[in-house]
């Protein structure tokens, strides 16, 4: 399954056999990432598995003999469009399973999870995670425990409970079902934390392989993403990584990472220059970016790291923004979540820095089902 797969800190440099991995770092309290990966070879590419399942060769989580757990998740369209003039690639994560890009991670982390034995699994979660982790439990036979604030939009609630989860919600911010969550461990289920699990982080840099391959075997030079705990952003940047570090490319995209007004630790930390977000507290009105409303994300050193490493930037938006811009993306036939608006919108702001003929990709991370517009 694994074969020497490690678990390390990137901050400490601890480091522990994948399977032994703690949940937390001893020495720093971080969250540690999977490293001694198979090298990334393009040979190894099987377009006859499902989705992102291409890339088995290369995501070692399925223990021998085990029958791997997989709704098709991943390949999902990059659309070729414009946007206020200006050529992008929409990456429309939206189209998964459970309709967001959590199914990325959340499917290689369930799989990881079974070839270890667990039987229940739980998480704290604004919607997209849990509804990710419910479905993919039920599919493999699972129980399901998901922590969620009384706040999250009703149809995001109502699909963690249609998969048949324990849906348990928690009031106060986002940061409460976190709390509760951890408090409720008693050792009877594993926390199959997004935010946490080196398994998950790992799922998402298939979706920097994909790109690679639909852009006819090359990198985007900017790349643009919400970013609250920011799974997706890291394990792209961890994916076009690995991409240039076995030669496939020479060349790795600008990150750019968007947070929401009131709740932007990664935009304030990385434009006042810090190594590590501060935990941020809401002031004004509340985001309808619900999905990356995150004031503590947990892997903000790798984050920060990253953008400067690419040469990216963090951008920050608002909620009339959001809302023109989850607008204008129906007007063009891509029906998301405000959240996922937030990296359109975001465009505005990032164009002045885009050279002619440079190749945008944009992320739309959730379906618009799950959060439905007022009328």
């Amino acid at each position: 399954m694994s074969g020497n797969l490690i678990a390390y800190c990137p901050r400490s440099k601890f480091v522990v056999p994948a399977e032994d991995a703690p949940l937390r770092c001893p020495l720093t309290g971080e969250p540690l990432e999977f490293g001694n990966l198979p090298v990334f070879d393009p040979a190894q590419i099987d377009p006859d598995q499902p989705g992102h399942w291409r890339y088995t060769a290369m995501l070692p989580v399925v223990a021998l003999g085990q029958k791997r757990v997989t709704l098709g998740e991943g390949w999902t369209p990059l659309i070729d469009d414009e946007w206020d003039g200006l050529p992008v690639h929409w990456k429309f994560e939206g189209l998964m399973p459970s309709g967001s890009y959590k199914d990325r991670g959340i499917s290689v982390m369930i799989n990881w999870l079974l070839a270890r034995g667990v039987h229940t699994v739980m998480d704290d979660s604004s919607g997209n995670a849990g509804a990710s982790l419910a479905c993919y439990a039920a599919r493999a036979g699972l129980s399901a425990r998901i922590f969620v604030p009384d706040s999250a939009p009703e149809p995001k609630k109502a699909q963690i409970a249609v998969y048949g989860a324990e849906l348990i919600e928690v009031a106060g911010p986002r940061s409460a079902a976190t709390q509760a969550a951890e408090a409720a461990q008693d050792g009877s289920a594993i926390y199959a934390s997004h935010a946490w699990n080196p398994a998950c982080l790992f799922g998402f840099m298939t979706n920097a392989w994909e790109i690679w391959e639909q852009l006819g075997g090359r990198v985007p030079d900017w790349y643009v993403t919400p970013c609250g705990y920011g799974g997706l952003f890291l394990g792209a940047w961890r994916g076009f990584q690995r991409l240039y570090d076995c030669g496939v490319t020479d060349s790795l995209p600008r990150m750019v990472a968007v947070q929401a007004e009131p709740i932007t630790p990664v935009v304030d930390a990385f434009h006042d220059g810090l190594s590590e977000a501060r935990p941020h507290r809401a002031i004004g009105p509340k985001s309808l970016a619900d999905g990356i409303a995150v004031d503590n994300p947990v892997r903000s050193r790798s984050i920060l790291s990253a953008l400067r490493h690419s040469g990216g930037t963090a951008i920050c938006v608002v909620n009339d923004e959001i809302t023109a811009a989850r607008e204008q993306l129906a007007e063009q036939g891509l029906f998301v979540e405000p959240t996922s608006a937030t990296a359109a919108a975001a465009l505005a702001k990032l164009r002045e820095l885009i050279q002619p003929g440079e190749t945008v990709v944009v992320n739309l991370t959730g379906l618009g089902l799950k959060k439905l517009p007022s009328f």
